[in-house]
């Protein structure tokens, strides 16, 4: 079945890699490979980071440095994100049926902390596109059982909740209670679109380092787990982690005023719901798609 990375040539906007060395969202095929391969590199990434300074740390693992550029969004930010159905339908006619399935298609909204911002500059015609990646937030812990201790409380806590001095603490307070910044589970994201705000919620410098020192140790501890793994928690893990390509985005950064902010498991079932819908669609540049290449 066609991927969403299928989009071509909209792919080259989309991800850094070519499509024949990507896939959209492993298969339990393959999951192993790219699950057990991100871990490696991103200890790789983050041990190099550990001696940047405060909040310029990056969680990139395949960007040059020499790509990079100034950035809009600051690491340790918090932010709400949701899929941009209006880039994704760009690549059909505005008066086709096939464009107004995808733009109807209504994504979840999701909450997460910006680990990762850079720039691409393109040197063809001066323009830059921003990438963020963006570790989750939920209200419960990461599942299945072997990942449940990887995240750390956000404060504030409530009392039915033991008290834990390793809580994470916002410059402004936190607008909820019990939610839990997951260290190992992401996306990455290529910014479409901002909502700014005057009030933005961004980690202390020091609680940034301290989310960064927790996620290189439960990155170490998930990599040593694979070969544990069957097929089945290979793939859900592996769709839960960041991929190696961007995903078009809306972001808001004022994070308060979603009353309906989806948990990181309904982010698959966006992705799955859009490539469902882009299977039955024939991209306006039929000839530089990547289905004929399939």
């Amino acid at each position: 079945m066609p991927r969403l990375e299928s989009l071509s040539p909209c792919l080259e906007s989309l991800s850094p890699l070519s499509p024949s060395s990507t896939r959209w969202i492993p298969s339990s095929a393959d999951a192993h490979t790219t699950f057990e391969g991100f871990c490696s590199e991103w200890q790789y990434s983050i041990a190099q980071s550990q001696s940047a300074d405060a909040l310029t740390a990056s969680f990139d693992i395949l960007t040059p440095p020499q790509n990079r550029t100034s950035t809009k969004i600051r690491l340790g930010t918090f932010v709400v994100f949701a899929l941009s159905t209006a880039e994704l339908a760009q690549e059909y006619p505005e008066d086709s049926e096939d464009y107004r399935k995808i733009c109807q298609y209504i994504p979840g909204r999701y909450l997460g902390l910006v680990t990762s911002a850079f720039v691409r500059w393109n040197e063809d015609d001066g323009s830059t596109v921003e990438d963020v990646i963006v570790h989750f937030v939920s209200k419960f812990t990461p599942q299945p059982s072997m990942v449940a201790n990887n995240f750390i409380p956000i404060f504030p806590v409530s009392s039915t909740v033991p008290v834990d001095s390793s809580a994470l603490h916002t410059s402004i307070l936190f607008p909820w209670i019990d939610h839990k910044q997951w260290t190992t589970f992401g996306v990455r994201l290529r910014v479409r679109q901002t909502n700014p705000s005057a009030l933005v919620f961004e980690l202390c410098n020091e609680d940034f380092e301290r989310f960064e020192d927790k996620a290189g140790k439960d990155y170490s501890r998930l990599e040593s787990l694979d070969a544990t793994l069957d097929d089945e928690t290979k793939d859900t893990l592996a769709r839960l982690s960041v991929a190696p390509f961007a995903l078009p985005a809306e972001i808001w950064f004022d994070i308060r005023n979603h009353p309906d902010i989806k948990e990181p498991l309904c982010f698959i079932g966006d992705i799955d719901s859009l490539e469902s819908i882009i299977a039955g669609c024939t991209p306006r540049d039929h000839e530089s798609s990547v289905l004929d290449e399939e």
